[in-house]
């Protein structure tokens, strides 16, 4: 009884960490030469950059992300425990464009171009 107990409480406390992980965004910068830079709503003077060739994973606290366009803040909602994978690719002309893609398309993506990563970005509540 005592094991069957204890087992009830350890998958208690497992979900519950569950719970509570942040959502993992992938980014992956498919542009020569190119850098792409995600200005976020917690901290816009330190941009998330990610590289021509580079792979950035970003965790983002809470269930949205703030990104910055032209002084404006527009929040993307996630949901917490799950990832999101997004390709940078240029479109016509020197523009960048970003896609969402499925988690198997990101990671053949990345193999076939020998992407360098992933580059970790943890994004606190609190700007430093």
């Amino acid at each position: 009884m005592k094991l069957m107990a204890s087992l009830v409480v350890l998958c208690l406390v497992s979900l519950e960490s569950l719970a509570q992980s942040p959502a993992r965004i992938h980014f992956l910068n498919t542009t020569i030469g190119m850098s792409a830079e995600l200005k976020t709503s917690l901290d816009p003077k330190k941009p998330v950059i990610v590289r021509s060739n580079r792979w950035v994973r970003v965790q983002a606290p809470g269930d949205s992300l703030g990104i910055v366009i032209d002084s404006k803040t527009y929040f993307l909602h996630f949901e917490p425990n799950k990832q999101y994978y997004f390709v940078v690719h240029s479109a016509h002309g020197n523009r960048s464009m970003i896609t969402e893609k499925s988690e198997r398309e990101f990671m053949l993506t990345a193999a076939l171009r020998s992407t360098k990563g992933p580059e970790e970005y943890i994004i606190d509540k609190i700007a430093n």
